[in-house]
């Protein structure tokens, strides 16, 4: 018993050697790293950061991402007989659950 357990163990271990001889790799944020691009120092001033933040305003607000619409320069009366009109030729509003 005690000849197959040291013969499970020196084999485990003779498996698992391969494991160990992997090289060593560095800790996340150790050198050496892969891309070393060099970084230079801003050369704007902080007024000219300014005045581009200025100009770029982040969007706010809701619907931020859509497109302004330039208004409409039909009537609501023209817009109701264009409904009804467009009703009249077949046209089906989708409205309501089932449409």
């Amino acid at each position: 018993m005690r000849a197959i357990q040291t013969s499970l163990v020196a084999a485990a271990l003779a498996l698992s050697g391969a494991a160990f001889a992997a090289t060593a790799q560095p800790a996340a944020g150790e050198a050496p790293y892969v891309d070393t691009a060099a970084v230079l120092p801003s050369t704007l001033t902080r007024s000219e950061v300014q005045a581009q933040a200025v100009a770029h305003r982040p969007l706010s607000g809701m619907m931020n991402a859509s497109i302004a619409q330039t208004p409409s320069t039909l009537t609501r009366a023209e817009v109701r007989q264009a409904t009804v009109n467009a009703i009249a030729n077949g046209f089906h509003v989708q409205s309501g659950e089932q449409s």
